[in-house]
């Protein structure tokens, strides 16, 4: 969804839109803002790690751009990294039990009886 220019929570050259449909936790929701010829006023910039002076001058306590960056989006990287280890976990214990289950499962084998574990039959 685009909001529209004339819309009244929205101001001139900013443009939100949401991200859509989310699998999983579709209440959490995430969106996209963007700017077209917008000044920020100097005073507002989050300057935690950098700043700008009156004359437009970038400054900041980090001197390398990629030491910078992995600063400010240690955060994001972070929470990104620890669900990506929760879905790496999920799927080894649904692994394990698949495959647990399939050894003791019994299904009708050679002899007619159910006496054959579901892992040995020959899928291929």
């Amino acid at each position: 969804m685009r909001i529209r220019k004339d819309d009244k929570s929205v101001s001139d050259g900013v443009f939100i839109e949401d991200m859509g449909h989310k699998l999983g936790l579709n209440g959490v929701d995430n969106a996209r803002i963007g700017f077209n010829n917008v000044r920020i006023p100097r005073i507002n910039l989050l300057n935690k790690f950098s700043d700008v002076d009156e004359n437009g001058v970038f400054k900041s306590s980090i001197t390398k751009r990629r030491e910078r960056f992995l600063n400010v989006a240690d955060r994001l990287l972070s929470g990104r990294l620890c669900i990506a280890a929760m879905i790496d976990s999920c799927a080894r214990a649904t692994l394990a039990t698949t495959f647990r289950y399939g050894a003791k499962r019994l299904a009708v084998g050679d002899k007619g009886k159910s006496d054959a574990p579901i892992s040995e039959f020959n899928l291929f």
